[in-house]
């Protein structure tokens, strides 16, 4: 999907109403522009990643890394709380 603002891709599009009630595509940056102005809304699409280590769902964007190609194609990788996890169990061990 592209913003209907400027034209260019984002990873993370958001659905927002404007002033006028319309539905808008966004990208982060032109959401930044213009947030006194726009409300997220639900989408016609909920993005969600699965971690790989405990398996639980939650948003992409709070994952310590991500990348395409879980089951059907779907975000998976590693949650921050996991993260954090690996990270304190590798200090221990040093």
């Amino acid at each position: 999907m592209s913003c209907e603002l400027c034209g260019g891709g984002d990873e993370w599009i958001k659905t927002c109403l404007t002033p006028e009630v319309s539905r808008l595509l966004v990208c982060d940056e032109c959401y930044e522009e213009h947030a006194s102005v726009l409300v997220i809304v639900p989408g016609d699409r909920t993005v969600t990643a699965r971690c790989d280590s405990c398996w639980r769902y939650g948003n992409p964007r709070e994952f310590a890394e991500i990348r395409l190609g879980g089951r059907k194609n779907a975000y998976s990788g590693t949650c921050l709380e996991c993260a954090e996890d690996s990270c304190h169990r590798g200090r221990a061990g040093a």
